[in-house]
Parts: structure tokens; sequence; C-alpha cells
């Protein structure tokens, strides 16, 4: 019986402590009367199968107006970068990546055979598209890569709880970062193939000729793009592989309607064909196929606040309503919460896999909640 005393407190002192460390890491709510709850955080952490110990790093390092390093560095502080194996003397070879890519390691305030470091280090490496040092980096930058996507979107969800708009826009930035395996900063045409980024700057920021953005350049006429591809040296048999991939690149159109004080819809049509049935995106250096994604945002440009965001993607081959269709079309209910005065909001459709790729509609106006009169028998009204 003693054994048995001794097993039960064990398990008490156990479950008792792990409910402490959730709470403290804002994923449940202990009541006075022992019940638990779930916070939002908490279904964040359950639906991305992350450690409760990410969510805490992030509401802790959350901000408004976060620098993409900023971003950077927060999502690689993530607890599933732990394990990430630095190897004997790979310390010095993290050291000199530090020395040679935009942003450097030493910022993170973390000894370079940090895990951490490394993940921030071969990410950056996948931005600029550069040869590793050694054959096992390959393997841990897929590693790494792999991991990155449920961790950004879980950290999108987060900053959306903590309603920072313009932390949240960055951390989307990142992830198509991520799967465009691009920097912010580098170009529209980067992306494809054999375009020189220092010439795609060039051509953007000092030429400034078009296309601007990845929008404007599925829409350009070819002479225009050929004279874009001439401006960064790419060869005419390069060109048109380009345009084959410009493609499967889509044009959206965004429409707001039915907007109430209580909710609004969100349509999206895909002006040209899909590249397949899957819709998948181009993405030649990501290590796993992507299909299309966007975010719906609804936000308060005014106040940095999100009002609602909602994942939208395009119906499955095997379902009807567009399903696989050649130019599928979506949409989506978005909830907004109650307001006693009018509002203009801005909807934004974000790319999840294409740099900088946004389809904005500002100023959409909301009405205020109308306050419904109850009259009373003796004819007296009551809100």
């Amino acid at each position: 019986m003693a054994a048995q005393a001794l097993a039960n407190d064990y398990m008490i002192e156990m479950v008792d402590e792990s409910l402490a460390e959730l709470a403290e890491s804002g994923c449940i709510t202990i009541h006075t009367n022992g019940d638990v709850d779930s916070t939002p955080m908490g279904k964040i952490m359950s639906y991305y199968y992350l450690s409760h110990k990410t969510i805490r790093h992030l509401i802790k390092h959350a901000k408004r107006n976060a620098s993409f390093e900023d971003v950077l560095s927060m999502m690689c502080c993530a607890t599933e970068y732990d394990e990430l194996p630095v190897r004997h003397n790979e310390d010095l070879i993290n050291a000199e990546l530090s020395n040679n890519l935009p942003l450097k390691a030493d910022k993170m305030g973390l000894p370079m055979w940090d895990p951490h470091v490394k993940a921030f280090l071969l990410l950056q490496a996948h931005f600029s598209r550069i040869d590793l040092p050694i054959s096992d980096y390959v393997g841990d930058q897929n590693s790494v890569l792999d991991q990155s996507i449920r961790i950004i979107q879980a950290s999108i969800d987060v900053l959306t709880e903590l309603g920072y708009s313009s932390s949240c826009s960055m951390m989307m930035t990142l992830l198509q970062c991520v799967k465009s395996a691009r920097w912010p900063d580098d170009g529209p045409l980067s992306i494809f193939p054999g375009v020189d980024v220092g010439a795609e700057q060039h051509r953007v920021r000092t030429l400034k000729s078009p296309p601007t953005s990845l929008i404007e350049a599925t829409t350009l006429p070819r002479k225009v793009l050929e004279t874009a591809f001439k401006q960064v040296d790419v060869s005419p048999a390069t060109q048109a592989r380009i345009f084959k991939a410009l493609t499967a690149l889509p044009q959206l159109k965004l429409n707001v309607f039915d907007v109430t004080s209580r909710s609004l819809i969100v349509g999206l049509a895909r002006l040209n064909p899909a590249a397949d049935r899957e819709h998948r995106m181009y993405a030649p250096r990501f290590p796993k196929p992507q299909t299309e994604g966007f975010f719906v945002v609804v936000s308060d440009a005014a106040k940095d606040e999100i009002v609602a965001l909602k994942r939208v993607g395009w119906p499955a081959a095997d379902k009807g309503r567009g399903g696989g269709a050649a130019k599928p079309t979506a949409r989506s209910v978005i909830r907004l919460p109650e307001s006693s005065v009018e509002r203009r909001l801005d909807v934004s459709v974000v790319s999840d896999g294409y740099v900088i790729m946004v389809w904005r509609m500002d100023g959409v106006e909301v009405p205020k909640v109308v306050e419904v009169m109850e009259v009373e028998d003796d004819g007296t009204k009551k809100a």
C-alpha cells in the first residue's frame, strides 16, 4: 500500500507540474475549482503539434512592427530545433557562414554551437541559394525546412491572436521566402532560374523598369518582359523556361461582398489556368511539392490590428464546386467582431508561397451593429 501511495503521489505531482508548465506557456487556464480549459494558444500548439515552450517563446518575444530578422530569429528559436545536430567543429563552420550571410548570428546572443543558430544560418543560406560547405549541412537544411512550415504557420496564428498586424504580415513574408528560396528584397524576377540577384535589384531600384512585383509580371506583355530579362542578362533559352514558370503563377480576381456588421464574404477566382489539377505552386528549391494557398487578412491599418484571418485554398481535385478545375474559384465567410461604430477595414489576400504577392481591397465599409428595440406591453422601448 505504501508503494501504491508513493506512485499515486508521484503521478499527481507530475500532472500538477505539467499543468503548471502549460499554464505558464499560456496554453491552458486553471480555475480555482480545479477545472482546466484550453486557451487559443493551446489549440494552436495542439493543431501544429508544437511544444508548449515554442508557444511560450513566441508570446514572450512577439512585438509590433517586427523586422524580417526579428521574425526569422523568433522562429528559429523554436524548441523543435533543439535536436538539430551540431557536430564536432561545426561551430567553426557556423561562424564562417555567419560572416558571409546578410544577418549575423551573434545578434541572437547564443554560441555558434547552438542548434538554433545553425537553423538561423541554414535558412539564410536557403534564401541566398548558396552552396553549403559540407554534405551533412544539406540534409540538416532539408530537416530545418521541413519543420519550418508548421512553425511559421503557428507563429502567424499566435501573432494573429495577439493582434499584431504588421508583425503577422512579416511572418507571412518569411513563409513566402522559405517556399520561394529568396530574400524579400531580391526583386520579383529573382525566383526564376538564371536571374542574377544583383542585376535584378539594380533593375528594380535604379532602372525602375517593370515588373516591380510578381503580380505585375503575370500580366505584362511578352516584349516588356523580354526587355526586363535582357536587363538581368537572362539567355533566350532560359527565358523560355521563365515564361513557362510565369504561366503557373496565379492571376487572381478579388471580390468582397455581403458585408454586414458581423461578417463579410471574400471571393477568389483564378483568371489563368492552374499548372495541374493539384494546383502545385512554382517552388523548385523547396524539398517537397507545395500547393497554392492564401491568407485572407482583414485588418485595421490605423490601429495595426488584425480583425480576422483565414486560410483559403482551391477545392481538391476529387470534390465538386470547381475542384481541380483549370480556373478554380473559392469563397470564404469571414466573421467579424461586433462594433458599435462604423469601420473601414482593409482586406488582403496574401500568397503563402510567392514573395510579396498580395492582392488588396482597402477601405471596405463595415456598418455598425444595429440595436434592436423591443416594445414592452406598456408601450415603452427596451434595448
